[in-house]
């Protein structure tokens, strides 16, 4: 199985030339299927998802994101599954600071109330656990916008991208492992700052498991739920994110692994 993978699919580094192609996968499997997007309404506003996509831009710019591209006829096509990841550090903003964090500036040159209430599901959600005080860290990988397109499901390809995210992470103690800029990101996010090379290591993986799916991939592989929030707790135009998604039981973890 394993084996017949290779041959099909090549994990490697977002690039350039597959990153016009993993906002494909972004805008047509992620936002299509996940359960926020669909408690949110995001898959029903196209100019909201246009607003998202620049914090996928954002997040490749830490270049470690990984991608899965298929092979036909000994070419590379179209990257099929995507997982956007980006380093995180401790906040530098006092909770009596008016200096802003990225997500408070992204809110305020957005104005499509889909996108809004899901950043707002991001920030309420992470803010819950504070994993720099908790696990003692000064930098953590978060994986995202993990995203596979239908036709390629079922072939346990998100999990391979997020054991593989895993061990980039410990790569990182050995340097960076692949770089991405600015430009290429494209005309569309030329106004992104260029993101400094960092020297600090994670020593924690986090990520948001909204699906059960998800939540089976971070069981098998170790992650710890620090916090289950119930999406019934997050409205958007009067309707919960439970209702949209037609389970009442729906409910998001906020999961850790701690590096080895």
């Amino acid at each position: 199985m394993k084996h017949q993978m290779r041959r099909k699919y090549r994990i490697e580094s977002l690039s350039a030339a597959t990153f016009p192609g993993a906002l494909k996968v972004i805008r047509e499997a992620f936002f299509q299927d996940e359960a926020v997007c669909i408690g949110t309404e995001i898959h029903k506003d196209p100019e909201a998802i246009e607003e998202l996509l620049e914090l996928c831009a954002s997040a490749a710019l830490d270049g470690v994101s990984l991608v899965a591209v298929a092979r036909q006829k000994e070419r590379y096509m179209t990257p099929t599954p995507f997982t956007s990841m980006e380093l995180r550090y401790p906040s530098p903003v006092a909770s009596d600071s008016t200096e802003k964090t990225f997500l408070d500036l992204f809110e305020e040159r957005n104005t499509r109330p889909s996108c809004l209430s899901l950043v707002h599901f991001i920030k309420d959600v992470e803010g819950r656990c504070n994993f720099f005080e908790k696990y003692h860290a000064d930098c953590c990988l978060d994986i995202t916008w993990l995203a596979v397109l239908r036709e390629h499901r079922g072939r346990n390809l998100a999990t391979l991208l997020c054991k593989l995210s895993v061990d980039l992470a410990k790569k990182l103690r050995d340097g960076p492992v692949s770089t991405f800029t600015v430009k290429d990101c494209g005309p569309k996010f030329a106004y992104l700052k260029t993101r400094d090379v960092t020297d600090k290591v994670p020593t924690v993986c986090t990520s948001i498991w909204s699906s059960e799916f998800t939540r089976r991939i971070g069981k098998k592989m170790g992650f710890k739920v620090e916090v289950s929030v119930p999406m019934s707790q997050f409205v958007f135009n009067g309707k919960s994110y439970a209702d949209r998604l037609g389970d009442e039981s729906a409910f998001s973890e906020l999961v850790a692994l701690e590096l080895a």
